[in-house]
């Protein structure tokens, strides 16, 4: 009886809540969840003029720089990298803590294994990375100093000083 008490509160705590989430979440009500986006862009980003308020004149042409997304193929390589990493790092340590458990000996081989893994991951990291760094030195060229060394040099020197 105290079962079916309980469950019925839950019932009216969590029915109502979702029924209305997914009539909000319909289909049929297109234009609804147009005007909705619409307000999401007005508060955040202030692509269009709120009523009651003066339009500023770039509102509207493009969205701040904040708004706009970051990933760039070199973030989102780096990201994986990083990921792949901690993952082999996080295996390592679970491997080793269970494996030291008397019932657990057999982890110890996953522990090896990941290890070399490991390993031979960060030392691709590194053949990787001296690859691309012989690659911008033989691609990239210095350009030209317009001011001689010195002259630049005892500007830097003036400036620090406060002159």
């Amino acid at each position: 009886m105290v079962l079916l008490i309980l469950g019925a509160v839950w019932a009216a705590v969590l029915i109502p809540p979702a029924l209305r989430a997914r009539a909000e979440a319909s289909p049929g009500d297109s234009i609804g969840h147009f005007h909705q986006q619409l307000n999401v862009l007005r508060r955040t980003g202030g692509y269009a003029p709120v009523p009651g308020r003066p339009a500023s004149p770039a509102a509207g042409l493009a969205p701040p720089a904040s708004v706009l997304p970051t990933w760039s193929p070199e973030s989102m390589a780096k990201k994986r990298r990083r990921d792949i990493l901690v993952t082999l790092l996080g295996i390592m340590g679970t491997s080793l803590l269970l494996g030291l458990l008397p019932a657990f000996r057999g982890l110890l081989v996953l522990h090896l294994v990941a290890d070399v893994l490991c390993a031979g991951y960060v030392m691709l990291l590194l053949r990787f990375k001296r690859a691309a760094e012989i690659e911008r030195a033989r691609k990239v060229t210095r350009l030209r100093r317009e001011t001689p060394p010195g002259v630049a040099d005892l500007a830097l020197r003036r400036a620090a000083a406060g002159r």
